[in-house]
């Protein structure tokens, strides 16, 4: 299957052509960990899941690789402001020590990998502690000091983007006004005010030294060095979210081809914003929303991947209440036919009621294709989401390869709702024997026309905590979602 994927850095849709054949190379921006995810960062490790999933579909060899940044990202895009874990820190009460910010950063990535195992993503082959790599991020600056693309001022080493003439030009990755004072800290020293930081110079506990002074890393070096310890330089996909691109890939890209004179990656993949009503969602403002907070209000993790995926990764999705509690019925919909029909084929009485008979006629190998054209488009999630929907709603129990290629797909959406059937199915299975003999009494007044005690053992099964579904094969008794 061909793939066609839009690369911003050229700006438009490309056929996918990996460096080592049969093999791809994934770098995925990581989070900060000084605080907890919202789920508008979590948009971006969804995006890149399925990214990475459809290429293992595809039949590639994936190694993906995701950083985790506890030291070196500023508060600010400006080169200025406090390092995000020392504002941590701060915040938390903690002493500024280099064994401090190490315990907050765990304590931060073991929460964000909770999320990722919640969200049903992939967890990925390598995930490199920015603060391990120091040594890595010194070699880079020593050689672009060495070929003077780097200059030393008080507060630390800058790469100077004027000795990267294509510093801003190229396709998708526009750099916006940029004004010193406004996004740029006056910097008298700097010899232009885009010029960004590589080393930050402190005299103080959390710092390592280095030849060109104590100090700690940039932000940007230190996605540079670890991408290309873990992947070689160049590889194959880069991904992150859109609001990297004017600054943090900027730099990234100007720094690693400056010092090694060769592309960082081939494609550069970014995902749109969650949007809250009054603008993107941050950890900064008031609309900051964290998949615990989610649970608490009694919506699944994969309720949230359904409703990200019913959008395309490059657009933007407006966040609501409604909508996302809409996604969670329809997935615990979908839920309920798929682990219904497994349970009754096991028991050899498949459910046909609840196929449409208006639906045209297609057949398996027509939607096959139609799923491969829907990935083959740039991961056109909302597609693949419809056409499970319409093999759902066609499910024909003696077609095997149906239910086969449902499954296929809803491994590829990460929605997890087949592994879910079918631990509902166990569940079907060990129903307690007084709930089965409830739900018999309630047979037979719905046999007799008793619809008033039919009603009171309806709820004196659900009060323990189970439901009856009537069905054409019969009731089915099962623990409630």
């Amino acid at each position: 299957m061909s793939l066609y994927l839009f690369n911003t850095l050229t700006g438009k849709k490309e056929e996918f052509k990996s460096l080592k054949n049969g093999e791809v190379g994934i770098y995925t921006c990581g989070p900060t960990v000084y605080n907890y995810a919202h789920i508008g960062n979590l948009r971006a490790y969804v995006f890149a899941d399925v990214l990475r999933r459809t290429f293992e579909y595809n039949g590639y060899k994936v190694k993906q690789v995701m950083n985790i940044t506890d030291v070196g990202q500023l508060t600010s895009d400006a080169d200025d402001g406090d390092d995000k874990m020392v504002k941590g820190l701060k915040r938390d009460g903690k002493p500024l020590t280099l064994e401090a910010m190490s315990e907050l950063g765990e304590f931060y990535t073991k929460t964000f990998i909770e999320d990722l195992k919640a969200l049903n993503i992939k967890l990925p082959h390598e995930m490199p502690r920015a603060s391990k790599h120091i040594k890595e991020d010194i070699e880079i600056i020593e050689r672009l000091l060495d070929k003077g693309v780097a200059y030393r001022i008080t507060d630390g080493i800058y790469f100077d983007i004027s000795k990267f003439p294509s510093y801003g030009t190229r396709g998708g990755f526009k750099l916006g006004e940029l004004k010193e004072g406004a996004r740029v800290a006056v910097n008298f020293e700097k010899r232009s005010p885009r010029d960004f930081s590589l080393w930050k110079f402190s005299d103080g506990a959390i710092g390592w030294d280095a030849s060109f002074g104590r100090g700690f890393p940039g932000w940007h070096i230190e996605c540079s060095a670890m991408s290309r310890k873990y992947l070689g330089q160049p590889f194959d996909v880069h991904t992150g979210g859109i609001d990297h691109v004017p600054v943090h890939h900027q730099n990234e890209i100007a720094q690693s081809e400056a010092a090694y004179d060769a592309p960082l990656a081939n494609v550069w993949m970014h995902n749109e914003f969650l949007n809250m009503s009054d603008g993107k969602m941050a950890k900064s403002g008031e609309n900051y929303i964290t998949l615990q907070a989610l649970k608490e209000r009694g919506i699944h993790p994969l309720a949230y991947r359904y409703y990200l995926l019913q959008s395309h990764y490059r657009s933007p999705v407006n966040f609501s209440w409604e909508a996302l509690e809409a996604a969670q019925r329809s997935t615990q919909k979908s839920l309920e036919f798929l682990s219904l029909n497994e349970f009754l084929l096991k028991m050899n009485t498949p459910i046909t009621r609840i196929v449409s008979k208006n639906q045209p006629h297609w057949s398996v190998a027509d939607w096959e294709k139609n799923v491969e054209a829907a990935l083959s488009n740039d991961l056109d999630t909302p597609k693949l989401i419809t056409l499970m929907h319409e093999a759902i709603e066609n499910y024909n129990p003696k077609e095997t390869a149906r239910w086969e290629l449902i499954n296929k797909v809803d491994k590829i959406l990460g929605l997890g709702l087949y592994e879910m059937a079918e631990s509902l199915v166990k569940e079907m299975n060990t129903v307690p024997a007084d709930i089965k003999k409830l739900a018999s009494a309630r047979e037979e007044a719905r046999k007799t026309k008793d619809f008033k005690k039919s009603d009171e053992l309806r709820y004196q099964i659900q009060k323990e905590g189970f439901e009856v579904m009537d069905t054409d094969s019969g009731p089915i008794v099962r623990k409630i979602i």
